[in-house]
């Protein structure tokens, strides 16, 4: 839908707090890049693999991130008790949302580069520079060399003036001179205040999933490897569970499923009591399956005890989420030396009481 762009007139644009702009801060230690409009803002965790700490929107205050309750602590320089055999990622994760390459869950030793769990890229510190920046507009590209593998990843996050999506579009280059295989996942995480019992997952018809190999909670109320058409999955008691409406926290359950044939790429989560959503939209090219990760406060151990409320919905280039298993299958991504990878994804905010059914080449929500 089209609508009026505001009539900014001022001398000096480069100094405003209006329309479109962003800001760098220091927010408890780490560098952030915010970026925002009349509608909508980002903060872009840059020493930290650019997770995307806040998107938040501004009608309703409504931040759709969750939070951890693992703080970030930038500032910190005791070192680990111990450390952990799937890496650190657990001890830093502040939730948000992460970039996961080259490898999207259980550790690996590909061309002995020894990765941890959720690969490399989200800890990395990420550079910028500014592409466009007047009240309409404003286009800031980041981008990383990587440690342990030979590529080059760049992200330019466009947000437009009175819209209420965010256009990311992202490039992974392989500068070694040899070829190098990789998964590559997108790690968004909603949490209350937005996400409660009022809220519903949409995806796109026909879409068919299966449930984790393995049960990572211990209490699951599904069996492993489970196959349904979404969203409809039998418990372990033969009862029809509809796993697209959310549960309460009182369900005391965590899983994950996978969406092994998705038709489109795009989901929402729509809270129908406050009438608003969250949803991507991306290509299904490269994001070929889908992975929801349930937390209804049954997450037990570490890092989480117990404590969290929270559901992941996160596009992946392959399933399952071990890489080297992935391998075994022929599923992974390859880049050629000096080959580039580019895709673009938008982060959507809307309005609707209603479920959706997507969104239109404008990405507005389609009820």
């Amino acid at each position: 839908m089209s609508q009026k762009l505001p009539i900014y007139d001022n001398y000096y644009h480069y100094n405003r707090n209006y329309g479109c702009r962003f800001s760098e801060i220091i927010y408890r230690g780490y560098k952030i890049v915010v970026i925002e409009n009349e509608k909508l803002k980002a903060s872009v965790l840059l020493d930290k693999g650019a997770d995307i700490i806040e998107f938040l929107y501004k009608p309703q205050d409504m931040d759709f991130m969750w939070r951890s309750p693992l703080e970030l602590e930038g500032t910190n320089k005791n070192p680990l008790t111990k450390s952990h055999p799937t890496g650190a990622f657990l001890d830093t994760y502040e939730g948000g949302w992460q970039d996961l390459l080259p490898n999207i869950s259980t550790p690996t030793n590909y061309k002995n580069s020894e990765l941890g769990f959720h690969g490399e890229l989200a800890f990395l510190p990420w550079k910028y520079k500014v592409v466009e920046d007047n009240p309409y507009e404003v286009s800031i590209k980041f981008f990383v060399r990587m440690n342990r593998c030979p590529l080059f990843v760049e992200k330019t996050v466009k947000i437009k003036s009175m819209e209420s999506f965010i256009e990311f579009e992202e490039s992974i280059k392989n500068e070694g001179g040899e070829d190098f295989k990789f998964m590559w996942g997108q790690h968004p995480v909603v949490g209350k205040p937005f996400l409660d019992e009022n809220c519903v997952i949409d995806l796109p018809d026909d879409s068919r999933g299966i449930t984790y190999e393995s049960d990572f909670s211990g209490n699951s109320f599904f069996e492993e490897n489970k196959e349904f058409l979404w969203p409809i999955v039998e418990d372990r008691n033969g009862n029809r569970i509809d796993i697209s409406k959310v549960m309460a926290p009182e369900a005391k359950t965590a899983f994950n499923i996978y969406i092994k044939d998705i038709k489109e790429g795009w989901f929402g989560i729509t809270n129908l009591f406050r009438g608003l959503g969250f949803g991507i939209k991306w290509n299904i090219d490269v994001f070929k399956h889908f992975l929801i990760w349930y937390v209804y406060r049954g997450f037990y151990n570490f890092p989480f005890y117990g404590r969290t409320y929270n559901i992941g919905l996160e596009p992946y280039t392959a399933i399952p989420a071990d890489f080297n298993e992935v391998l075994k299958l022929g599923r992974e991504l390859t880049l050629d030396p000096g080959q580039e990878l580019r895709t673009k994804y938008y982060a959507i905010a809307y309005t609707s009481n209603k479920r959706i059914k997507g969104f239109d080449d404008n990405n507005e929500v389609i009820v």
